[in-house]
Formats: structure tokens, C-alpha cells, sequence
């Protein structure tokens, strides 16, 4: 079989745009755009809590650094659930939620051993993802799930109920540090109590985000169950 070869100069097209080829790439494009995005700001963080966590291995500062750990764990998970769940043509906005959330997951590290500084961090992290997650409710509609209205409403139910956890454990972690800050003579019990609270926090988002999106496999008749 022979091959019509084409001269093209540079700039031409190799692909011109229709609406099934933006559709298509902007399925390719923007979940492997954040979840590359996520990965990059993780293994920072990562690099650097573990830079900053050896060197001075108090009781303290193990129970923020494995608090941390699991947070990170979390994101990464809540934007894998996500890309599997729902698609969408990204905006600015879009790209910089990831850079606002995910990013506050570093300054923590710096402050290992710091009641208070540890705990403000972690207290901006959640009410920075509760913000998030309030603009993917708006921006989710009923669309995303075909017919399956029943879906929808699990997929709204689930983001309320993940912004309503992240909104308490901001409260929560942030007590912690006010408590660390009026009582330093009780500064260490506090700053346990800080990784108490978001572990608690972090279990919670993922026990959430298992069990609606759980229910929404089973809607479309995929055996997903909680934790498989």
C-alpha cells in the first residue's frame, strides 16, 4: 500500500481540532496534567519532610511527620478518586487549586517540633480544601453522570460531606495550636493532640470518600466495595 506523503511546512497541522478531537484531548490531557502536578508537589514535600524529620527524631516530631506522610497519601488518593469520577475541560483555576491545596502540604515540614507554627499550617491546609472542594460542587453538574441522577446526588453527597470534615478538623487542629500557644508550658501535649486531630481528620476523608464512591461503582455496576 502506498502512502500519499505531504510536505508540510512548519506550524502545519498534523491533526485539525473538531469537537470529538477536543473532547479526546481533554480526557488524555487533564487528569494525567494533575495527577503529574500532585506527584511533583508530593515528592517535594516528601523530600523534604524526610530532610527535616531525621535529623531531630523527637516524640513530637515523629507524630507530625507521620501525620504529614498520611496527608500527602490522602491528596494524592482524593485526586486519583476524582479523575476517575469526574471530567472536565480545565480552566485556570483548575490548575491552580492543585498549586493552593497540595502546596500547603510543604510548610509543615519546616516547622517539625513547633506546636503551634505545625498547627497553623495544617489548619490553613483543610480550610484551603474545603474551599476546593465547595468550587467542585459548583462545578460538577448532573452531566458528569450520564442518567444516573441517583449518582450525582452520592457524588454531591460525598463532597459536602468531605468539606464538612475538612472544615472541623481546620477547627480542631486549630485549637491544638491556639491551646500550645496560651499553655506553652503544656506545648508538647498539645502538639500530639495537633496529629491526633488530623489523623482523625484523614481517616475520616478516606472512610467518606470509600464508601460513596463505593456506592457510585455499584450504580453503574461495578464491584468496587469500601477498602477492596
Amino acid at each position: 500500500m502506498r502512502y500519499e506523503q505531504l510536505d508540510l511546512g512548519r506550524g502545519e497541522a498534523i491533526q485539525a481540532l473538531t469537537r470529538d478531537v477536543l473532547i479526546h484531548r481533554s480526557l488524555e490531557v487533564s487528569p494525567n496534567g494533575f495527577i503529574t502536578i500532585i506527584s511533583i508537589i508530593q515528592g517535594v514535600a516528601l523530600a523534604l519532610l524526610a530532610q527535616n524529620t531525621f535529623p531531630k527524631p523527637s516524640v513530637l516530631v515523629v507524630a507530625q511527620s507521620v501525620t504529614l506522610m498520611l496527608v500527602f497519601v490522602s491528596v494524592f488518593y482524593y485526586y486519583m478518586t476524582m479523575s476517575i469520577l469526574v471530567r472536565w475541560a480545565p480552566s485556570f483555576l483548575d490548575c491552580f487549586l492543585p498549586f493552593a491545596v497540595a502546596g500547603l502540604e510543604i510548610p509543615p515540614a519546616f516547622f517539625l517540633g513547633d506546636a503551634v507554627a505545625w498547627s497553623s499550617w495544617l489548619t490553613a491546609f483543610w480550610f484551603f480544601t474545603a474551599g476546593g472542594l465547595w468550587i467542585t460542587m459548583l462545578w460538577a453538574p448532573p452531566s458528569h453522570f450520564g442518567k444516573a441522577a441517583d449518582a450525582h446526588r452520592k457524588f454531591q453527597l460525598m463532597l459536602r460531606e468531605l468539606r464538612l470534615t475538612a472544615m472541623v478538623g481546620g477547627v480542631a487542629v486549630a485549637t491544638c495550636g491556639l491551646g500550645a500557644k496560651v499553655y506553652p508550658r503544656h506545648e508538647t501535649a498539645w502538639g500530639l493532640a495537633g496529629p491526633f486531630t488530623v489523623l482523625l481528620t484523614v481517616a475520616t476523608v478516606v472512610a467518606v470518600t470509600e464508601r460513596r464512591s463505593a456506592q457510585i461503582h455499584t450504580r453503574y455496576g461495578v464491584n468496587r466495595p469500601p477498602f477492596n
